[in-house]
């Protein structure tokens, strides 16, 4: 964000998503934005900060090109949260759904008239966070949301929304930024010692990047991926494994498990008959801490069998993004056995 004296704090899009931000505004001005937007793609992309920076240029009463103004009463009421034609959705306080009264709040948003220019956004995020009931309560408004209404859904997991909402929205898929503008913007931020590692272990999220400098299990990821190879050649059994990799959240470690098994597995196909590596993948960032380990996980397990194992992995993170609760130590020896089983 930027701010001035006298700016409001408008949102800008990341570097990537700049052509998006443009291709949406023009639409606009040509009447043919869509009334029901739905962003996906990796967490960690900027996809919110694509929303919000739509969300204030359609309510700027001068917009600057394909960005808000930063001047007028819409930018500072947008900015400050409290635009009276801009609505949030999201989970409150420590539930991880957003309900159907938030919904119904919504409905009667979205059946007022506008307050300002005309205009009226309202942001869901993340949209797979709305509950059963709350999604079949937002289907006529996404069908019919009124005059001069947008509404953005923002979803990191698009197949945990109902069919019927997907049918009513417009899916833009935005997929992770090339690792060269993803760096150019990460190391100012992080520095260039670390910016190569935390690319790495957020696969390729610049924004998921930079909070990863304080996680727990990315300080421990040299001992995590260490006893993931000691499983993988039989020195630990997966009982073992799991107790280290349970220390960390299951939904985090089911994310960052995958990546390493995806990893290693284009590293095993890459291996020649002599077990040495020709024809590295290029145009990606590695960890230098993990990338050695990966090497060795790729020459112990084949190819075919890591990515069974990374697909088992993936269907358990699906399994726990949808509620479930299952015992921590037992689902990680569960991947672990599939992936020692020879």
């Amino acid at each position: 964000m930027a701010v001035t004296a006298n700016r409001a704090a408008i949102q800008v899009p990341c570097p990537w998503h700049q052509d998006d931000m443009e291709r949406f505004v023009e639409q606009h001005r040509q009447g043919r934005l869509p009334h029901a937007l739905l962003l996906t793609g990796s967490a960690g992309i900027g996809k919110a900060r694509l929303a919000r920076s739509l969300a204030q240029t359609l309510l700027c009463q001068r917009p600057a090109g394909a960005l808000p103004c930063g001047q007028c009463d819409a930018c500072h009421l947008s900015a400050a949260g409290t635009h009276p034609d801009l609505q949030s959705l999201a989970p409150e306080g420590d539930s991880r759904v957003i309900k159907i009264d938030q919904v119904r709040r919504l409905v009667e948003f979205c059946s007022r008239t506008a307050q300002y220019n005309g205009a009226r956004v309202a942001l869901i995020a993340p949209a797979e966070a709305l509950n059963r009931s709350a999604q079949n309560a937002l289907l006529k408004t996404l069908e019919e949301p009124g005059e001069g209404m947008v509404l953005i859904l923002i979803s990191h997991q698009p197949s945990l929304l109902l069919p019927t909402v997907r049918s009513r929205c417009q899916r833009r898929s935005l997929p992770l930024p090339a690792a060269e503008p993803a760096l150019r913007w990460l190391v100012p931020q992080v520095g260039e010692r670390e910016a190569p590692a935390l690319l790495a272990a957020a696969q390729g999220a610049p924004l998921r990047a930079v909070e990863l400098q304080d996680a727990e299990w990315f300080a421990a990821r040299g001992r995590l991926i260490n006893e993931l190879v000691a499983v993988a050649q039989g020195r630990v059994s997966p009982s073992q494994g799991a107790q280290a990799l349970a220390a960390h959240d299951p939904r985090i470690m089911a994310q960052v498990l995958y990546g390493w098994l995806a990893r290693a597995a284009r590293l095993a196909c890459c291996l020649d008959g002599q077990g040495e590596q020709s024809d590295m993948p290029s145009g990606e960032v590695h960890d230098p801490l993990v990338e050695p380990a990966l090497a060795q996980l790729a020459r112990a397990v084949p190819a075919t069998r890591l990515l069974r194992v990374a697909q088992r992995v993936m269907e358990g993170r699906r399994q726990l993004l949808g509620g479930a609760n299952p015992n921590k130590e037992l689902l990680m020896e569960q991947w672990l056995l599939a992936l020692g089983n020879r």
